[in-house]
């Protein structure tokens, strides 16, 4: 059934109260921040119209621009305006009219898609391999001693190395980066060395039990200590690192004094609040804080593994629906900053919240005199973060190379995990309307570089993962397989795929 006349009227005024929508708020905003780096004030400028576009319900026009046959606006974050400006030439025209454009104040359909291009190639380097999608490769710590690992990452197809600045020391990470850097002159290749900083995450504090009965002989060894936990018990959290006791148990095996961990930062006891979420362990255990005291808190735990968890020292802890008022740099991050500017080409930037953070690295990248070209990689891995993205990335726009990495391991916690999708969907989107280069992490093959063997919903999230610009890889012994695998993936996958784009080349069926 073919479109009315009226439906095209209708139509015209949705996409007039878009582009005026749009206006209006540009007008609010005013002139943008006068620190934004001058290659990025156009993607500032397309980011705030998308972000105008993204608060009107554009559904029931989506739904009759494709019984028009025209595009849905499904993927022009790019160049939001332009596009919308574009419909509005299409739809007048077929309404006899013709739409004022003696004021071009848009990028124009296609310009966003180059400038991401361009932005993703001064972050990682120009791209002179057969796919479009970079591949990033966590470094362990055999690659300051093993050469031949690193050089088999480089002809493998890894384009960028990470080194974790939370494991090893300077002079592990120096060795890393002298294999990396001799590896990529050796293959003729550009390989950008990035390190994490280590960030304010919240964990559980160090276990180190004296002796407790029939669990002393157990407890001896650091890596089998543990707190055994199923769901109903109790545990109580203290602001003493050091504070980790097991449980205590009458003759009838039942509890009558519960486990205690310490937290880092222990300042968050304080910000806690009564029937709060609480999760552990990257969410293998799930609880609900029950109690709450000036030095401590009770959980109760109501999810736990069938024939009890284990919680041990030092592993991550989330309250998703707190601010819990810890994020910036830490000591620690500030010393390793300065190893970082020295030798490093990117800095991830760990538990970044809002814009005051980013202004916390920038202002201490300037302090240390840090080169222009040093590029910072945003890890997007809390709730508060993902609702401060907008604020984030305006901010961030004051350097020159600029990245974001969907760190889907703690974001997914944070947001809850029949959330993710739209979350990290909201990502792309996001910085796709900024142009910026988006790093898909998290398990991306974890049990082809563990065991050697990739799951059938790791081949799919590889097929998704042509989204972003690059796909991060974590360490495993069978890591060399991992990034060859994901090399010839993604080659593949890209016939098919421009980002969220289906392409449509010949099928041979023989």
């Amino acid at each position: 059934m073919g479109i009315t006349r009226q439906q095209l009227q209708k139509m015209a005024l949705q996409i007039d109260e878009v582009i005026n929508l749009i206006q209006r708020q540009q007008a609010i905003d005013g002139i943008l921040p006068a620190e934004v780096c001058p290659v990025y004030r156009e993607s500032a400028k397309n980011l705030l119209h998308y972000a105008t576009f993204r608060s009107f319900d554009a559904r029931n026009m989506q739904k009759g621009l494709k019984q028009l046959g025209l595009t849905r606006l499904a993927n022009s974050e790019g160049n939001i305006l332009g596009s919308i400006i574009n419909l509005k030439i299409i739809v007048n025209s077929l309404l006899g009219a013709a739409p004022d454009l003696s004021k071009k104040e848009f990028l124009s359909i296609g310009d966003g898609a180059k400038l991401l291009v361009k932005h993703t190639d001064e972050l990682f380097g120009t791209n002179t391999k057969s796919r479009r999608v970079r591949i990033m490769v966590t470094q362990p710590t055999e690659a300051a001693t093993n050469y031949d690992m690193v050089l088999q990452m480089v002809k493998n197809g890894m384009d960028c190395a990470r080194i974790n600045c939370a494991h090893d020391g300077p002079e592990v990470w120096k060795a890393i980066i002298d294999n990396v850097r001799k590896a990529a002159k050796e293959c003729s290749a550009t390989v950008k060395v990035a390190m994490d900083l280590t960030g304010s995450k919240v964990r559980t504090g160090s276990i180190d039990f004296t002796v407790q009965g029939k669990r002393s002989k157990a407890s001896k060894k650091k890596e089998k200590q543990f707190i055994p936990l199923n769901k109903g018990d109790h545990l109580i959290v203290t602001d003493r690192e050091n504070g980790a006791t097991l449980p205590e148990y009458d003759k009838n095996g039942i509890v009558v004094k519960p486990a205690t961990i310490g937290c880092v930062p222990s300042q968050i006891i304080q910000r806690v609040k009564k029937g709060e979420p609480i999760l552990f362990d990257d969410g293998k255990i799930e609880g609900e804080v029950v109690e709450t005291a000036s030095e401590s808190f009770r959980v109760k735990i109501t999810r736990a593994k069938v024939g009890g968890a284990k919680l041990k020292g030092e592993k991550g802890i989330n309250l998703p629906t707190l601010d819990l008022g810890i994020s910036g740099l830490t000591d620690k991050d500030r010393e390793d900053l300065k190893f970082v500017v020295a030798h490093a080409d990117i800095v991830n930037y760990s538990y970044v919240n809002d814009e005051n953070d980013v202004d916390d690295l920038l202002y201490e990248l300037k302090r240390l005199g840090a080169d222009e070209e040093l590029g910072i990689i945003l890890k997007i891995e809390t709730n508060l973060a993902y609702r401060n993205l907008i604020s984030i990335l305006i901010s961030a726009m004051q350097r020159k190379h600029l990245g974001i990495m969907i760190a889907r391991g703690d974001l997914a916690l944070e947001v809850g995990w029949k959330n993710m999708g739209m979350v990290q969907e909201g990502i792309l989107s996001f910085c796709s309307a900024a142009h910026i280069p988006v790093v898909w992490a998290t398990q991306v093959l974890e049990s082809l570089a563990k065991k050697g063997m990739p799951s059938r919903s790791e081949i799919t999230d590889i097929t998704s993962s042509v989204q972003a610009e690059c796909v991060m890889l974590n360490k495993g012994p069978h890591v060399n397989e991992a990034i060859s695998f994901l090399d010839e993936v993604l080659i593949n996958v890209e016939d098919y795929h421009y980002k969220k784009e289906v392409l449509l080349p010949r099928m041979n069926w023989n």
